[in-house]
């Protein structure tokens, strides 16, 4: 299990843009009008305390910070991943604490 944080999400976000747009210490996909350099830097600028609102200003991108939960849908402050596999990172779930108080709902004794 994993658990993700929006918190998380904004602390690591120059740097998962970095592993996005970057190879072999070379940047890719540059144009006159996307610099993903330029984003970058104005990411590590970014102060501590920065919030979703930032994040979306820098990159011009709404899913940098999103915490999606694969049951229900909802962008969440947290959710746990269940079902983590290096080789297979697209077949974790993720799940919002709600759907998790539900799914314990459900499955505790009568």
């Amino acid at each position: 299990m994993i658990v993700v944080t929006k918190k998380a999400l904004i602390a690591t976000v120059a740097q998962r843009w970095k592993e996005t747009h970057s190879s072999r210490s070379r940047w890719l996909t540059a144009s006159a009008t996307f610099d993903p350099a330029s984003i970058y830097a104005a990411l590590q600028a970014l102060p501590p305390d920065a919030d979703e609102a930032d994040v979306i200003a820098a990159t011009g991108q709404p899913w940098w910070t999103e915490n999606l939960c694969s049951e229900c849908g909802a962008d969440s402050e947290v959710t746990v991943g269940f079902g983590q596999e290096l080789h297979h990172p697209t077949d974790t779930r993720y799940i919002c604490l709600h759907c998790l108080q539900t799914g314990l709902a459900l499955a505790a004794p009568a």
